[in-house]
């Protein structure tokens, strides 16, 4: 399909290019138990910081729009994903492409589902008891 595919396919780097360990620390600010859903335009590089702050406060579900610029772009695109993604599984989130260019992370007490999804009856196709 595209670049997003191929980066979710080979996302195991090799032992040399990845860090052993990685240094979290948690922001703790007094958000009175809310979560936020945080949409960031990704248009460059650098913008995967304000991804990374947003994903370290636990408390925000991030809706990451990758530009077409970036998406030309194709080693850096996939350089700043991989370190999302590393962050994402570091503090126990999930993350997962909703589109081509439209990627979704999770804090780590939202999963997202991937499975299929129950059938939903209608009123229409439900009887009644005036039926039975």
């Amino acid at each position: 399909m595209g670049i997003l595919d191929n980066l979710f396919k080979s996302a195991r780097l090799s032992a040399s290019q990845e860090p052993r360990y990685m240094e979290v620390e948690w922001s703790k600010e007094a958000a009175d138990g809310k979560s936020f859903i945080r949409v960031v335009n990704f248009n460059e590089y650098t913008d995967t910081d304000v991804v990374l702050n947003y994903l370290r406060d636990r408390n925000n579900i991030v809706i990451l729009k990758i530009k077409p610029r970036l998406l030309q772009e194709k080693m850096e695109l996939k350089r700043a994903l991989k370190r999302i993604q590393r962050t994402a599984a570091a503090i126990g989130g999930d993350m997962a492409g909703l589109k081509e260019d439209v990627i979704l992370i999770t804090p780590p007490d939202v999963t997202i589902w991937r499975g299929e999804h129950p059938v939903v009856q209608t009123s229409a196709q439900m009887s009644t008891p005036a039926e039975l």
